[in-house]
């Protein structure tokens, strides 16, 4: 009977799915889903500097869509100088450090109305690929999958949390482990899905790189010139030095 027992729940405990993640970033400010961390972010700068749009999309309800350069597009992605191909070697400069993980730095900026702000984020998924520009349907024939939320997986987003369209709304933070294997000059494939819990309703949602912009070179001028001073006073005192040592040679043999 107890071995009985047993089994049935073992078999029960099997046919349970796994707990959907939800990020409730309405309410909180940070969550994970399958690795892959997901912050709240108050208005950021948004320009060219600072971040690289790459896709944009919008529909009323439920919204999806990939970054591509090809035509037409495949879903409900705008056609303009926003949606268009990234490699990864543009991935790879939003690379960040948190802790001792390394991670890719993405922002997603939403648009809703004042009435309505909140917005789902049902579904993201990265590929990989040799082949850019890519048109297909079939989003699971994009490539390589990398990364994905599981079943019932989601980011609740408030647009309200901050004011009006480019402000930032959320960094997504992906591990740069799910992309071991990548050529920098394979192509990078977002996709995501919006609406199904709380439906989008207003001007589209942007994804951007977030780049780490080299120093000016001002900046590096206080550190040259710091380098310079301490070579210069090295070679001061090393001919002070050869010159006190001749001194007292001389001054040796004349007596």
């Amino acid at each position: 009977m107890l071995a009985a027992a047993l089994l049935a729940a073992g078999v029960l405990f099997a046919s349970t799915p796994a707990q959907a993640a939800i990020v409730d970033l309405i309410n909180g400010d940070s969550g994970t889903i399958n690795g892959a961390q997901f912050d709240w972010t108050p208005e950021q700068p948004t320009g060219t500097g600072n971040i690289q749009p790459f896709l944009r999309v919008q529909a009323d309800g439920v919204e999806q869509g990939y970054n591509t350069s090809g035509t037409p597009v495949p879903f409900d992605d705008k056609v303009g100088p926003w949606t268009h191909n990234v490699t990864f070697a543009d991935l790879q400069s939003t690379t960040v450090m948190i802790g001792n993980t390394s991670y890719f730095k993405l922002l997603l900026d939403i648009n809703q109305t004042n009435s309505h702000p909140l917005l789902s984020l049902d579904q993201l998924q990265f590929y990989t690929s040799p082949t850019g520009s890519q048109t297909t349907k079939d989003v699971s024939s994009l490539g390589i999958l990398r990364y994905s939320f599981g079943p019932g997986d989601a980011v609740y987003l408030d647009a309200s949390r901050n004011h009006g369209s480019g402000s930032g709304d959320m960094f997504a933070y992906l591990p740069t482990s799910a992309f071991a294997g990548t050529s920098s000059s394979d192509f990078i494939y977002l996709y995501c899905h919006f609406g199904n819990t709380h439906p989008s309703n207003d001007g589209f949602e942007e994804w951007s790189l977030v780049v780490n912009p080299v120093p000016e070179a001002s900046t590096f001028f206080p550190v040259i010139g710091l380098i310079v001073a301490v070579v210069s006073t090295y070679e001061l005192r090393r001919r002070k030095v050869k010159q006190m040592a001749r001194e007292q040679s001389s001054s040796r043999v004349k007596s």
